[in-house]
């Protein structure tokens, strides 16, 4: 059987517990996000399992990701525009107010069957899903992470983004 642990983990990668929204959860499951925003965020490479937050909310979820791209509202607009389609006016509205933010991108993903919140307890009682980030690979959360390596890897995908550091340089080179 194909676990987390044994087909896409990292031990020398730190891992984080994340929280995201049930669509767009989804989108990077279709292979439709490959970016994440993000105001504010941990700026080294990293590996996540991710919580789809919401009342049926659950890890559904492990992501790799490299070193966030940060940058004023304009530019960060501009990458989301030209990487993943997205409005240049709602990623740029969404940075303004500090002109400032970030983009994660997902290199790869592992789709794991749901780890309910109560699964989760069970394993670790106090555990809280962050609305930003914790560290999994702490000393006190080693049980949790132990718990979540062990989960069924399910689909995986690797997103382009060789490609797509390409084209995101050559857009900051042209808008010089």
């Amino acid at each position: 059987m194909q676990t987390v642990e044994n087909s896409v983990y990292d031990p020398f990668l730190p891992t984080l517990l994340l929280s995201m929204h049930e669509e767009y959860v989804n989108e990077i499951l279709i292979g439709q996000k490959v970016i994440e925003y993000r105001k504010r965020f941990f700026k080294d490479s990293f590996q996540a399992f991710v919580y789809t937050t919401g009342k049926n909310g659950g890890i559904e979820l492990f992501i790799k990701c490299p070193s966030l791209i940060q940058n004023d509202a304009v530019t960060l607009a501009k990458i989301g525009q030209l990487i993943q389609h997205d409005q240049y006016e709602e990623t740029y509205d969404y940075f303004m107010p500090k002109n400032d933010g970030c983009i994660i991108p997902i290199l790869n993903y592992c789709a794991v069957k749901k780890v309910a919140l109560e699964q989760l307890r069970s394993v670790m009682p106090e555990v809280t899903i962050p609305q930003c980030y914790l560290f999994l690979d702490r000393p006190d959360k080693q049980k949790l992470l132990a718990y979540l390596l062990k989960q069924k890897c399910g689909t995986q995908k690797e997103n382009q983004w060789e490609k797509y550091f390409a084209e995101i340089e050559q857009m900051l080179k042209t808008n010089k």
